[in-house]
């Protein structure tokens, strides 16, 4: 199920994949970077291709309640 999280005014989105994995994109934002970053890093891959991570189904939903609590915080 997509979802579309704000975090500072800049939109992040997030997919599930039918491996279920979830897909995490956001455009291009430095300091947005530095927040996603840590948050998927270790828990998948950087996909160059489509400029996203992919963050496999195990940390799948940690990801997607902390990026709701960013979302809330901001």
């Amino acid at each position: 199920m997509p979802h579309k999280f704000l975090i500072q005014g800049v939109p992040v989105f997030t997919r599930s994949l039918p491996s279920g994995d979830i897909a995490v994109w956001h455009p291009y934002n430095e300091v947005i970077r530095e927040i996603v970053e840590p948050l998927c890093r270790n828990k998948g891959y950087w996909q160059s291709r489509y400029n996203n991570w992919i963050v496999q189904a195990g940390y799948a939903e940690a990801v997607i309640q902390r990026l709701a609590i960013l979302e809330n915080a901001s």
